[in-house]
């Protein structure tokens, strides 16, 4: 039961959810600037911007230069799309049932870390897998860089196409900073820069989907599907039980053996590759 010894990391849904990435064996990557979290990428970009303008407000026309540059950035990055697709290194945690798996209702799916780890060594641009950073410290370190990287740049590219570029040179580094207060998520991100116009992308294994788009709360958002169909048995490794779900372990085991999940269903009952639980969490 279970792959102990593998490192899983655990993505929360709703029961609807789950049985959509299992029955497609797809995961969606959707546009993080249509996050719920309204400073998604934003919150260090901000760190870096204030930075800046508090070292330039000495001479006025060098901060006009940069906020009139920075200013206007989007008519030139916004043709390319972050996709991100979360992931939390913890199986059963009381907030992550409560903010993404339909208040407890919903479903936990274990995916193995090396299949996800494997996939920016094999693309190389574009993609990346990454732990979210929550320290401040790290953090600050990362502002500190980014900045000095900047005045440099404004040395021979002028003050205002730096302020224009900050955001299309860093935008895949910025998803990876979070608020600190997000900490106890202990978050990983699969992040994948788009263009919408952009066809299929096979890496090992899997594949991107070309962009697509679906409809939620009066928006229009965009996202990408990972396809994970030939790697079925070795990518999905637990299951997850939300505290208040009714289903039944059985119900579970029964949607993997009719979408082919086990690699010889005739010993699947004696020999599970996939681990299947219930919450510990007394949540009700």
């Amino acid at each position: 039961m279970g792959n102990e010894k593998e490192e899983v990391v655990y993505h929360y849904c709703s029961l609807e959810g789950f049985l959509s990435i299992i029955q497609n064996a797809s995961l969606w990557l959707t546009d993080i600037s249509k996050s719920n979290d309204c400073l998604e990428s934003i919150y260090i970009r901000n760190k870096i911007k204030n930075r800046i303008e508090c070292e330039l407000e000495a001479v006025p026309e060098n901060l006009h230069a940069w906020k009139t540059g920075y200013g206007i950035r989007g008519e030139l990055d916004d043709s390319m799309i972050t996709y991100v697709a979360c992931f939390s290194e913890k199986k059963d945690c009381l907030s992550q049932w409560r903010g993404y798996a339909d208040d407890g209702k919903g479903i936990s799916i274990g995916f193995c870390k090396k299949k996800l780890e494997i996939l920016p060594k094999i693309m190389h641009h574009n993609l990346s897998f990454s732990k979210v950073i929550y320290n401040e410290n790290q953090q600050e370190k990362y502002v500190n860089k980014v900045v000095e990287e900047v005045f440099r740049n404004m040395e021979f590219k002028g003050i205002g196409l730096s302020g224009l570029e900050l955001n299309s040179n860093h935008k895949d580094e910025f998803a990876i900073y979070k608020n600190p207060s997000f900490e106890e998520e202990r978050e990983w991100r699969l992040i994948l820069n788009s263009y919408p116009k952009w066809k299929e992308i096979k890496v090992g294994d899997m594949n991107f989907t070309e962009p697509t788009f679906r409809v939620s709360k009066g928006r229009l958002i965009s996202y990408v599907e990972l396809s994970f169909a030939n790697v079925k048995s070795d990518f999905v490794k637990e299951i997850w039980i939300g505290p208040k779900s009714e289903l039944e372990l059985q119900d579970i085991k029964y949607v993997l053996k009719r979408y082919g999940y086990y690699n010889d269903e005739e010993d699947s009952d004696e020999k599970d590759s996939i681990l299947i639980a219930k919450s510990s969490s007394s949540y009700r």
